[in-house]
């Protein structure tokens, strides 16, 4: 199967935004463990930004001995993304 130009450009988009979403949400995962984080203007912006793109899976997140939680549905959902990123590279070079 050979991937066109145009194919391989929209593929490396979507994986770009894709890639873009998991860092979103690694942010999250990292300002929502420092609950102090979470409390600063642009922290809360973070969190609330990326509520949209953060599944309920319905996994505990455990509280942290820094005032804060582990946000254990981004943190699935950041794995998830950075998986489906690397399949669309790799469909995106062996095509």
């Amino acid at each position: 199967m050979s991937v066109d130009g145009a194919t391989r450009t929209i593929l490396n988009i979507a994986a770009n935004v894709v890639l873009l979403l998991a860092i979103a949400l690694i942010a999250r995962v990292v300002i929502a463990f420092f609950g102090v984080l979470a409390a600063t203007d642009l922290g809360s912006v973070v969190v609330e930004l990326t509520e949209y793109v953060t599944p309920p899976l319905g996994v505990t997140s455990p509280r942290t001995p820094y005032g804060g939680v582990f946000d254990s549905d981004a943190a699935i959902t950041a794995v998830a993304l950075l998986l489906i990123e690397w399949i669309l590279s790799v469909v995106r070079w062996r095509g």
